[in-house]
């Protein structure tokens, strides 16, 4: 069954113009911020392979409200059934793709895929128009029937999914019945269970009607008209199917009562299994009406179980984490394509899923430098400036060897990138020149410098004192003591809480440090130090530290 391998939007609703390329696959996500135009573009290709003949469009489905630039959606798709390509139908438009290059030719090459676009436009009269169409010059576009789009099997799960439990035909429980080997066209075993149901009422009694038919029958009579054998009984055009008066119930109560988790998914459930002989499912935010678990579950069962081909979109982190990094698309406002991300952000997924929903990502080192930051932007919301949130901005872990990678990772797939790392690495800092040459932002220490250095040399001591207390609290006095004790270098003093020196300043940065006994290489840890850098930012302004903070706050609001 079909497969969508590109796709071309132009002046629909808030796309003026988009084209892209999907290639051979069978899962597709879009993220994006919020009114990026995820749904519009599942939206284009429901409406381009819709099964309908009457589409309603509006002015307002014209880009800025433009009617006199036609809305044009082209779809060309692979795998398509064979009754369409045959030269009685639509063959004679088909073209091939090169699957190794993704390149469409004109003529198709016995190592070629088969290809037929199909393109929709509506123009100012809001009459929508089906189009089988190719790039050869002597052949003009043919009208393709609802009834050929219908073999597609295309269906979209949005908010208006009540539809879906009914028997309908261009519904997906009629497509199902379709697929039956029972099944005949002439012999719609709908239209006879409605026959079968009419007789039965036919044959029951309305007694509680009688006094009333009796007195009409008289009437009736009086006035010459002779109606002895009324009867009280249905009408049969009340039974019609087009109204969706036959639907799934549960006991007595239909599914279109049910809640809206639990009706997307049983959408999502017959669109499934129309889907194992092939189909396109659309699925706009696949999360709604879920709890995580189960938006998790569905997502991890479409991608492992799907037949056909599925577009999603989400703005979940669990839907994320079990998705691989090339199913997912960046949709970007006003962007003419999409952003592909590459498998070297598949750790990421895991660790950072947030960050993919965000305009800009500030990658940090580690733990530390992420809590570093959430302070920052704890200090920033005090003040009353903007948030992150609101900024577009996220923070993602780097995971010290890994942060380079990720950071390339994000700036490929379209995001506005910072670096937030220690000088203290050589293989690190080997890179950094080429990184800001590709346009990445970066904030790091000095030469041969840990965030962790600086902040024990930069911040004056009443920070610090602050800092060995929360230490305090996470162990004890004498266990902290001893292990400032162990790092300094001559007589330890007794009053060490206020024994400022730079031997002491060093044996504290050397006990943050140690391994299995590091003060701050937890986010929670690092966010507090970040709270305190902030607060005492007067102070160190003219510090590396101070410059740093002041760097990332900066970034965070230049979009």
């Amino acid at each position: 069954m079909a497969k969508i391998h590109s796709l071309k939007i132009s002046n629909f609703k808030g796309i003026q113009k988009l084209e892209q390329v999907f290639g051979i696959t069978d899962f597709i996500c879009l993220i994006g911020r919020g009114d990026s135009g995820k749904t519009t573009i599942l939206e284009a290709i429901s409406a381009a392979l819709s099964p309908s003949w009457n589409l309603t469009f509006y002015d307002t489905d014209f880009f800025n409200g433009d009617i006199e630039v036609p809305i044009e959606i082209e779809v060309s798709m692979y795998d398509l059934p064979k009754d369409l390509i045959q030269e009685n139908k639509y063959g004679l438009f088909i073209r091939g793709l090169d699957k190794s290059t993704d390149i469409i030719f004109d003529d198709v090459l016995d190592d070629h895929e088969t290809i037929l676009t199909l393109k929709l436009i509506v123009e100012k009269d809001l009459e929508p128009k089906w189009f089988v169409v190719n790039n050869r010059e002597q052949q003009d576009p043919v009208e393709i029937r609802a009834s050929d789009r219908a073999n597609l099997n295309v269906f979209l799960v949005s908010d208006y999914i009540d539809r879906h439990f009914s028997w309908n035909k261009g519904n997906p429980l009629y497509s199902l019945l379709k697929q039956e080997k029972t099944h005949d066209e002439k012999n719609n075993v709908i239209i006879e269970a409605l026959r079968e149901a009419k007789e039965k009422i036919d044959s029951s009694p309305f007694n509680h009607l009688d006094n009333i038919v009796e007195k009409i029958k008289t009437s009736a009579s009086n006035f010459g008209v002779n109606i002895s054998n009324t009867t009280t009984t249905i009408d049969f055009k009340d039974f019609s199917i087009k109204d969706g008066r036959i639907c799934l119930h549960e006991d007595k109560i239909p599914f279109r009562q049910k809640g809206k988790g639990s009706k997307r998914l049983i959408s999502i459930a017959i669109q499934t299994e129309l889907a194992k002989t092939g189909g396109i499912l659309l699925i706009d935010e696949i999360e709604q009406g879920l709890e995580p678990d189960r938006a998790q579950h569905l997502a991890k069962i479409l991608k492992n179980t799907n037949k056909g081909q599925i577009f999603i979109t989400t703005h979940s982190r669990d839907v994320l984490v079990e998705l691989n990094a090339n199913d997912l698309f960046k949709v970007k406002k006003n962007y003419p394509s999409l952003y592909p991300f590459d498998n070297s952000l598949q750790s990421t997924i895991r660790s950072n899923p947030e960050a993919f929903f965000s305009d800009r990502v500030l990658v940090c080192e580690g733990p530390t430098e992420i809590g570093i930051c959430r302070g920052l932007n704890n200090f920033r919301m005090e003040k009353g400036e903007d948030n992150i949130s609101l900024l577009g901005v996220r923070f993602a872990n780097g995971n010290g060897t890994s942060q380079v990678e990720y950071a390339l990772g994000f700036l490929r797939a379209g995001f506005k990138v910072c670096l937030f790392c220690d000088s203290d690495d050589e293989n690190i800092n080997k890179q950094k020149e080429d990184l800001k040459i590709q346009g990445i932002s970066i904030v790091d220490c000095a030469a041969n410098k840990s965030i962790e250095a600086h902040i024990f040399e930069d911040l004056p001591w009443k920070a610090l004192k602050e800092l060995i207390e929360y230490r305090i609290k996470e162990k004890d006095e004498e266990s902290v003591k001893q292990s400032i004790a162990s790092k300094y270098i001559g007589q330890f003093p007794l009053d060490w809480k206020n024994s400022d020196s730079p031997i002491m300043r060093d044996a504290l940065y050397k006990s943050s440090i140690s391994k299995k006994n590091e003060w701050f290489k937890r986010t929670d840890h690092g966010e507090f130090v970040g709270g305190v850098i902030c607060n005492n930012l007067e102070d160190i302004k003219s510090e590396k530290l101070g410059n740093q903070i002041q760097e990332l706050s900066k970034w965070i609001d230049n979009d």
